[in-house]
């Protein structure tokens, strides 16, 4: 047998020459578990908020605007802060035609979320003009339009409506039915003068010179 003395010295020397090699797989674990934290963060396919609100506006691009519905849907499941989903959510409840109250709550929550999102506007004054229930929806419409114009030009012109000649019909539309016929008619020159031909703007120019 050895004496104890040269056990523990034996033991010394193996734990020196071993100790290097156990801080390099110590620091290869770390770096492993480091990297697939953060790979979950940055893959694209993980399940997020902002990628089911991009989903949901693909949806919607093609038409298939219950399957946007419930993308919009899913990314408000993740973040029920996000502006933009409840904004497609209103657009999906709008183009399927089925809730229109729902479709109103959506837009309202989307520009408390974000008053710079013009898109969300753009949906709240269309809702506002089709429900169309006393003055009040008329004038909140064009109050909502003009929220548009002076939100966030990116949000603009994304789908259902190209250019700000349909903003401009839709607020001189307002007008025509509030009867104030030469606001109508400011607005109708604002829609034709982005687009002469503008189906909108020119039935209403019609309807004026009757």
């Amino acid at each position: 047998m050895y004496p104890v003395r040269f056990k523990l010295r034996h033991y010394i020397v193996c734990a020196v020459l071993l100790l290097p090699y156990l801080m390099m797989m110590l620091v290869t674990v770390l770096a492993v578990l480091n990297l697939s934290g953060c790979s979950g963060d940055s893959d694209p396919n993980t399940p997020s908020a902002v990628n089911y609100t991009e989903q949901g506006w693909s949806h919607y691009k093609s038409g298939n605007y219950a399957q946007a519905l419930l993308s919009f849907e899913r990314a408000l499941n993740f973040d029920g802060n996000l502006a933009d989903a409840h904004n497609g959510v209103g657009w999906s409840h709008l183009s399927l035609a089925l809730n229109p109250p729902l479709a109103l709550e959506a837009f309202q929550n989307a520009v408390q979320l974000d008053a710079s999102n013009a898109d969300a506007w753009v949906g709240l004054a269309n809702t506002l003009y089709l429900r169309n229930k006393e003055a009040t929806d008329f004038r909140a419409a064009i109050r909502a339009i003009d929220n548009a114009l002076q939100g966030d030009a990116q949000y603009l012109f994304r789908h259902d409506y190209d250019s700000k000649a349909d903003l401009y019909a839709l607020k001189a539309s307002c007008y025509f039915y509030l009867g104030e016929h030469q606001s109508a008619e400011v607005e109708i020159n604002k829609a034709l003068q982005v687009d002469t031909t503008h189906r909108t703007a020119v039935a209403l120019q019609n309807l004026l010179k009757e």
